[in-house]
C-alpha cells in the first residue's frame, strides 16, 4: 500500500535525526544511505534499482533504470556540488539504450548527505529542478515523490504563506468577481476550500501534492476546466464513502469530516487566474500565522462585507490579552508548584479534561 504523504514526512523526520549526526562517506555509507532514503518513501531498493553499475569513464552510484540516477558524494563535498555536475549529468548521457528503445533515466539526484540538487536534465538541462540541504527534506518530501513511483513536485518558493500570497488570492477572488465568474456564494467557497487544500497538502493530507498537480495539469492543458478538475476534487473531499479513488488525479483524496465542502464551488479559472492560484499553492502553508487570516478575509470579504456575514477576525494579540491571564499564566503557575509526582498526575488529569468555551463561535 502506498504511504500517505504524512507517513512519508515521518519517515524523513527520523533519517534526518539519524543522518544529521553522522559522518557521511561516500563510499563507506552512500548505499545504506540510499536503502534508508528509499524506505522512507515505501520502496525496496533492491527490487527496483542497482548500485555500482559500470559505465565508461567510472561506476554509477545507483541507477534506476528509466527513473532516477543517484550520484553521491561525501558530506565535505556539499557546498562543492557544482564541480560534480558535469560526472553526474555525463552518466546521464550514457544511460541511455537506443539499440534496445531505453531511455536514460528522467531525474539525477546529485547528493553530498546533507545537501541535495535535483535535476530533471531532459527538459531542464541548465540548472536544477530545485537544491535543498537534509533538514528541508521533510518539507521538500514531494521533490523525490519518484521514489514512490509518482511525479514529483518541485515548488519554487518554500518561504511561509506572506502578505504577498494572501494578497494574490484577494486578487484571485477579485478577479473571478469582475467577470461575475459564479454567484457570490461560490466565489467565496472556492477560494476557502482552496485555501484548505493548499493547507492539506503542505501537511500530507491530500497525497502526493495532488491540489497543485491538479493547477499543473489545468495550465499545461487549457481545453481542461477547473470547473470539472477541481469541482470534482472538492465533491471527493466531501464523500464520506469509505471507498476512496485508486487511480488517477484524486488517488487516495481523504473525505473531510464538516461542512466546508458541503457545496463543492464549481468555478471556470481563466489562464492568469489559474496562474495566480499556483504562485500561491507554491508557499509552504504549514507556516502560516494566524494574522493571515485577517488579511485573507479583509482582502476577500472586505470590510462592509464581514460585518454583513458576522465573519469577525480578531487578532492574536487581542486575543492573548484574554487567554494568557485566564487560561496560560494560572496553568504555568500550577506546573511550576508541583512537587509531587502525585500533583503531578492530577495536574495532568486535570489539563486532559480542560474544557475552554467560546460562546462567540458561529458554526455553519
Amino acid at each position: 500500500m502506498a504511504l500517505t504523504g504524512e507517513e512519508v514526512r515521518a519517515n524523513l523526520t527520523r533519517f534526518v535525526a539519524r543522518w544529521s549526526v553522522r559522518d557521511g562517506y561516500e563510499k563507506g555509507e552512500a548505499q545504506l544511505f540510499l536503502g534508508d532514503l528509499f524506505a522512507c518513501y515505501g520502496q525496496d531498493l533492491a527490487e527496483v534499482a542497482s548500485f555500482e553499475q559500470f559505465q565508461d569513464g567510472g561506476f554509477i552510484d545507483l541507477i534506476w533504470p528509466r527513473v532516477c540516477i543517484f550520484e553521491m558524494k561525501s558530506a565535505g563535498e556539499a557546498k562543492r556540488l557544482d564541480r560534480h555536475r558535469d560526472q553526474a549529468l555525463g552518466y546521464w548521457r550514457g544511460a541511455s539504450d537506443p539499440a534496445n528503445d531505453v531511455p536514460a533515466p528522467r531525474y539525477v539526484v546529485l547528493c553530498a548527505f546533507t545537501r541535495f540538487e535535483i535535476w530533471e536534465p531532459g527538459l531542464f538541462p541548465s540548472a536544477p529542478r530545485v537544491v535543498f540541504d537534509l533538514e528541508e527534506l521533510p518539507d521538500r518530501y514531494t521533490s523525490l515523490l519518484f521514489l514512490a513511483g509518482d511525479e514529483p513536485v518541485f515548488s519554487a518558493r518554500q518561504e511561509g504563506v506572506t502578505l504577498e500570497a494572501v494578497g494574490k488570492v484577494a486578487e484571485l477572488f477579485r478577479r473571478l468577481e469582475a467577470r461575475h465568474e459564479g454567484d457570490s456564494q461560490s466565489r467565496r467557497l472556492f477560494v476557502l476550500q482552496a485555501v484548505w487544500c493548499m493547507f492539506a497538502e503542505d501537511l500530507g493530507q491530500i497525497p502526493a501534492h495532488g491540489f497543485t498537480r491538479i493547477v499543473d495539469d489545468l495550465i499545461a492543458n487549457p481545453r481542461r476546466s477547473s470547473a470539472d478538475d477541481l469541482g470534482r476534487l472538492f465533491e471527493h473531499l466531501n464523500d464520506a464513502s469509505p471507498e476512496r479513488p485508486k487511480h488517477g488525479l484524486y488517488r487516495e483524496v481523504p473525505y473531510v469530516n464538516g461542512t466546508l465542502f458541503a457545496e463543492p464551488s464549481r468555478l471556470d479559472l481563466e489562464p492568469e487566474e489559474l496562474s495566480l492560484l499556483r504562485e500561491v499553492a507554491a508557499s509552504n502553508w504549514r507556516e502560516v500565522q494566524p494574522s493571515i487570516f485577517g488579511s485573507l478575509l479583509q482582502g476577500i470579504f472586505g470590510h462592509d462585507k464581514q460585518w454583513q456575514l458576522g465573519a469577525h477576525y480578531t487578532h492574536e494579540s487581542e486575543i492573548q490579552k484574554v487567554v494568557a491571564p485566564t487560561i496560560v499564566d494560572p496553568w504555568n503557575e500550577r506546573i511550576q508548584s508541583i512537587s509531587t509526582h502525585a500533583e503531578a498526575q492530577r495536574a495532568q488529569a486535570d489539563l486532559l479534561n480542560y474544557v475552554v468555551l467560546d460562546p462567540g463561535l458561529r458554526l455553519g
